[in-house]
């Protein structure tokens, strides 16, 4: 019987599971190329005419925001090195610094880890954040993540702060650039004054990631987190698919971690599919049964068939399906569907969210459609059916 201290042996999964961490920051970011390269465009001024810069990021959860602003200030950084210019960047999440008083707290600890939490109000802050820039002869970047948290709960002043510093000093022109992330749309947040200094073209929209991309990512995180040859052919694809509905590589970094996890947990030497099919009933459980209730006895047989089918892979094609199915029909004595038939109960248990399908791509002969089976592990799918069909 396996116990805890087994449990904190080495793994023979994970190489590296702290590259799984959503705080990692990889140095290339897929499928954020683009906006990494509007990002140094912007902020191109500040290396060159010691100007500051604004940018305000948008986009939904697990799209790249924080990810692509951390690594872009990073290069940033050391463009400024080789350039005899020193910018340095602080990353304040705003749901956790939520008043105006915790965010140039963590802006001062920056410059002085003993900064005491409390005792002083805001503009002397302001003055004591002014001193270190001035002493320190840099360029910060002050990057304000979840901004509409703040910005909902105490306003604008804090953002018209920030620029006012160096209109009202000339030996802090140029001192400070401001990037805003948020999910949602900010400027309507914004006061007049403070929405001045944010130019409208400096707004750079995050999309969803496509599944494309996902897979790309969870590749990514495969070759540095997994041992060689640990994650079996097919789980990337179909952790992409998983995730493709939210377009959110969190999700999708999570069920892979997961995946491992649970291949672990049952003994296994290599992750597949049907660890990542488990990985996301945990993660999202569906519940199978009264859905299947729904179904006819055909669709439950094809069901059972699919299932029989992807016990070992990412996906079969429509051929098989049909092929298995049929044998199936024979050991529940009906008689089987017609192939137009066929084809419109797999679209109907499609649309029920029980298989899912796709069109084939590179490297497969011809052109059909692929089956899969994403939110449940087909091993409670076949115990459950064979015990309805077939006892």
């Amino acid at each position: 019987m396996k116990t805890a201290l087994d449990a904190l042996k080495r793994s023979n999964i994970f190489k590296d599971q702290s590259k799984l961490s959503f705080d990692y920051v990889p140095e290339h970011l897929p499928g954020r190329e683009k906006e990494i390269d509007q990002l140094a465009r912007l902020f191109r001024p500040v290396l060159y005419e010691s100007m500051s810069q604004t940018a305000m990021i948008t986009g939904p959860v697990g799209s790249g925001k924080t990810a692509v602003v951390k690594r872009f200030c990073m290069i940033l950084n050391e463009a400024g090195l080789e350039n005899r210019r020193r910018i340095e960047h602080v990353h304040i999440n705003c749901r956790n610094r939520k008043s105006e008083s915790m965010v140039l707290l963590s802006i001062l600890t920056h410059f002085d880890s003993r900064f005491p939490d409390r005792g002083f109000s805001i503009p002397e802050m302001i003055e004591i954040l002014k001193k270190h820039l001035k002493k320190r002869e840099c360029h910060l970047v002050i990057i304000l993540d979840e901004a509409d948290v703040l910005l909902k709960r105490s306003g604008s002043d804090l953002v018209y702060n920030f620029t006012r510093i160096q209109e009202e000093d000339d030996e802090l022109l140029g001192a400070i650039s401001l990037i805003l992330i948020s999910q949602k749309k900010i400027m309507q947040l914004l006061d007049k004054a403070s929405l001045s200094t944010f130019k409208r073209t400096n707004l750079i929209d995050f999309g969803k990631y496509g599944h494309d991309v996902l897979k790309r990512i969870v590749d990514q995180r495969i070759e540095f987190s997994f041992h060689p040859n640990i994650v079996q052919e097919g789980v990337s694809d179909m952790i992409a698919s998983m995730s493709e509905e939210y377009g959110d590589a969190r999700f999708a970094i999570e069920l892979l971690e997961k995946s491992g996890m649970v291949a672990e947990e049952q003994g296994s030497d290599i992750v597949n599919p049907e660890h990542s099919r488990w990985a996301k009933a945990e993660v999202k459980p569906f519940v199978f049964e009264e859905t299947i209730h729904q179904l006819n006895i055909h669709e439950q047989v094809m069901l059972l068939a699919a299932s029989r089918l992807l016990k070992r892979s990412a996906y079969c094609s429509t051929g098989e399906l049909e092929t298995e199915y049929q044998a199936l029909c024979e050991q529940v004595n009906k008689r089987p569907l017609g192939h137009t038939q066929f084809w419109q109960y797999m679209k109907e248990m499609d649309a029920f969210g029980l298989i899912s399908t796709k069109r084939s791509g590179k490297g497969t002969v011809g052109n059909t459609t692929l089956i899969t089976i994403q939110d449940v592990p087909v091993a409670e799918l076949i115990d459950y059916l064979e015990k309805t069909l077939l006892s």
